[in-house]
């Protein structure tokens, strides 16, 4: 890797999305904000580092809170672990109905099951758990589009068959059709995210708009066995505006004009 050429933290897709991730609603010490202060730009120059293979799961996981539900996810093989994982993180997103001024944000991966979620970036770190306590390395991979406003998502890739695989546990997707599919592999690539996304997801604007956020991407580590810190929040005032905006692609609180 060229360390000289290769961006990391809060601004690797610019200044306005820069400014959206520093005021992300996470508490500003937990582990979410550590993420995006660690992530890495996925780009030519990168990708041969954090494509390479990765350590193995640690021995310690079966210390983790989350590994006796893990063990219950636990198929005949990796796939079908990673499959009924996705289903049990699904019906979580889907039986969840706490308005966003209410919502919780963060936690331990267990508070989040418990309370509930279908924020992405919380429902990825639980899908991401559960996988590592399954003896799979996983991390984050985080997704803009550069050219739409506030356009962000989360997924998850997972290590399987010695190769990287997306996984999007907010939708229960998984990026495998002749082959596995890393981020990288479908950054760019519209027919292809749809067709993989196209097993969950019937609407045109939906598919649309999830294609548009794989575009540019950035790769955060994150292994569950290190301890981090977990504090909750609520939404903060960025967010609780944009979430009220009528969004129509610009940076409506000059997020682009700010230094």
């Amino acid at each position: 890797m060229n360390k000289s050429k290769t961006k990391t933290g809060y601004g690797v897709f610019g200044k306005a999305y820069e400014h959206m991730f520093k005021n992300d609603l996470h508490h500003k010490g937990s582990v979410d904000h550590a993420l995006l202060k660690n992530m890495i730009f996925l780009d030519e120059d990168s990708k041969s580092f954090l494509y390479k293979a990765p350590n193995a799961v640690s021995q310690d996981i079966s210390n983790h809170e989350l590994y006796e539900i893990a063990l219950k996810l636990k198929g005949d093989n990796h796939l079908e672990s990673i499959n009924r994982t996705i289903e049990f993180v699904n019906e979580i997103v889907e039986r969840f109905n706490t308005p966003f001024e209410e919502m919780i944000f963060g936690g331990t991966e267990l508070e989040i099951i418990q309370r509930g979620s279908d924020w992405c970036t919380d429902i990825s770190r639980v899908g991401a758990a559960i996988i590592q306590c399954l003896d799979m390395p996983s991390r984050i991979a985080i997704l803009v589009n550069p050219f739409q406003a506030y356009h962000g998502h989360q997924v998850v890739e997972v290590y399987l068959d010695g190769k990287y695989m997306m996984c999007d546990f907010l939708y229960g997707v998984i990026a495998r059709l002749d082959q596995n599919y890393s981020v990288y592999d479908l950054l760019r690539k519209p027919k292809l995210v749809h067709k993989i996304y196209s097993s969950k997801i019937n609407d045109s604007k939906q598919l649309d708009y999830i294609t548009s956020l794989y575009n540019l991407a950035a790769i955060s580590e994150y292994d569950i066995s290190k301890k981090h810190n977990y504090q909750t929040s609520k939404p903060n005032e960025y967010y609780l505006k944009m979430m009220n905006l009528k969004q129509d692609g610009t940076w409506q609180m000059n997020e682009d004009k700010l230094e």
